[in-house]
Parts: structure tokens; C-alpha cells; sequence
């Protein structure tokens, strides 16, 4: 199987993108969708799909339901997407954002070093 490189970064995002729209749309129950719309919504399936809700379950944007495998956006996603600066910057970019902090840091350093 090919998959685009970032193909699962896009995916995510739509399915933020859309669990947001669920809770603007339905706030009660902070706008739950099922799996299988989401699948047919977003066109994709399976393990794809699941490895990737599974990633935003682990980074605490989402819950998975039991009944009827039923997903909603949690408090913390609608931070994110409440307070993203930009659309290319997602809540899984804090890797980057650490390193760039790292960076600076170190040139701050070395520059107060060399006085």
C-alpha cells in the first residue's frame, strides 16, 4: 500500500476539523459522530482510521464511546482548535515546537558564553 507522506497528518486533521463542527452543530454531548459516518465522510477506513483515531485518543483530543463506536472532540481539542494559530500547526506539533524552544535556548546560551 502507498500512502502520501503526511497523508495521516491530513487525516487527522480533518477529523478534528470535523468532530468540531459536530460540537458547533450539536454541543450536547460535545457533538458526537459515528465511526462509520466519519469513514464515509472522510473516505477512508480500517486500519488507517484506526491507527490515527487512536493517535488522537492517546494525545487526549478525542473520546471513543463504546456504544455504537461513537467519537467526540474533548475540551482539550476544542482548545486546540479554538487557539491554533494557524492552520498548518496542529496539537501533534509539539515535538517541533519543544526542538525550536531547545534551539533557542542553546543559542541564548552560547551567546551569553561568549560576553
Amino acid at each position: 500500500m502507498n500512502e502520501i507522506p503526511g497523508s495521516d497528518r491530513n487525516l487527522r486533521q480533518a477529523v478534528m476539523q470535523r468532530l468540531y463542527r459536530a460540537f458547533l452543530e450539536d454541543g450536547l454531548y460535545r457533538g458526537v459522530v459515528s465511526k462509520k459516518s466519519l469513514a464515509q465522510e472522510l473516505g477512508t477506513e480500517g486500519i488507517v482510521l484506526e491507527r490515527n483515531l487512536e493517535y488522537l485518543l492517546d494525545r487526549g483530543v478525542i473520546s471513543m464511546h463504546k456504544i455504537e463506536d461513537l467519537i467526540s472532540i474533548t475540551t482539550k481539542g476544542i482548545d486546540w482548535i479554538e487557539h491554533s494559530a494557524s492552520a498548518s500547526s496542529t496539537p501533534l506539533d509539539e515535538i517541533d515546537i519543544l526542538k525550536k524552544i531547545e534551539k533557542l535556548l542553546k543559542s541564548i546560551l552560547e551567546n551569553l558564553k561568549s560576553r
